[in-house]
């Protein structure tokens, strides 16, 4: 997904069961803009993965990530909950999806029908909202011609980098050095959402430390000798709280262990915040 370009949206959206609801219309829109404008290739932990227009790879942690980017801890929702309402998304056949053990597609029906063209939305009654979107990534088409993206993953960098600085209170902008560092992670394999776990876990683990919140920084946090380091750690913690909490039923499903994974990060953020409060 990128920064640029546009989608359309039309206003019959409003009789949709999504604009009663302001966090189910947030992720609509989040569907919308995160769907491919032409088919396009992608590495995803390694593998090359090959989506057309209308469609996205990603998975409960990853749109848990995107979706409570930037919000406080006591707004955010969890991945179980996304997910959740990406299956009532489905059943409404406003998209579909694909799952496998590591990754999920999500096609928003009617996609290339919308594309091109404005239509008028038809009054057979059905007030659902697969009809209301199309993507006019015109910016996006131009770039494409100066630089052939199936060669390499699409990578929103200023997206980690303003992360990174809303985790940590820090200003850092996203220079050509930082985007070189995350370019060469991105080929390695990781993926933004690894960026997202190393972060919140790396400022969990340093921003109370005084001898450690300088390293809170790009140059360490993204360098290829502790990257790899840091995404495991950051795994295991994640790992690690959700075996403590006995109270959760067993894991079902890999979407379902996923959706907790996410809830426990945001658990252990709270739980953090508090901790940091107390000791003020």
């Amino acid at each position: 997904m990128s920064d640029q370009g546009w989608i359309k949206l039309y206003r019959k959206i409003q009789t949709s069961f999504v604009w009663t609801n302001s966090d189910q219309l947030k992720l609509w829109l989040l569907i919308l803009m995160k769907a491919n404008h032409s088919q396009n290739k992608f590495l995803f932990n390694g593998k090359e993965i090959t989506v057309s227009n209308g469609e996205f790879v990603t998975g409960v942690d990853t749109l848990a990530f995107e979706f409570n980017k930037g919000v406080k801890s006591v707004n955010r929702v969890a991945g179980r909950s996304l997910w959740r309402w990406v299956h009532k998304f489905e059943k409404a056949e406003m998209l579909s999806i694909k799952s496998t053990t590591q990754y999920s597609v999500i096609s928003v029906s009617n996609w290339g029908e919308y594309q091109d063209t404005v239509k008028q939305v038809s009054s057979d009654g059905q007030a659902t909202v697969k009809r209301l979107s199309t993507n006019k990534n015109d910016k996006n088409e131009e770039n494409d011609k100066k630089k052939d993206k199936s060669k390499e993953p699409a990578v929103d960098y200023k997206k980690i980098v303003d992360y990174l600085n809303s985790e940590t209170g820090h200003k850092y902008h996203t220079t050509d050095k930082t985007r070189g560092m995350i370019h060469a992670r991105i080929a390695e394999g990781f993926t933004e959402h690894d960026f997202g776990m190393v972060i919140h876990y790396k400022s969990l683990e340093w921003k109370d430390n005084p001898d450690m919140q300088q390293y809170l920084r790009p140059k360490t946090l993204f360098s290829a000798e502790h990257f790899d380091d840091y995404t495991n750690e950051a795994r295991a913690a994640a790992s690690k709280q959700q075996r403590q909490d006995t109270s959760e039923p067993p894991v079902l499903t890999p979407e379902e262990g996923s959706a907790r994974q996410a809830d426990y990060m945001a658990r252990l953020e709270k739980q953090y915040a508090k901790e940091g409060e107390s000791n003020e």
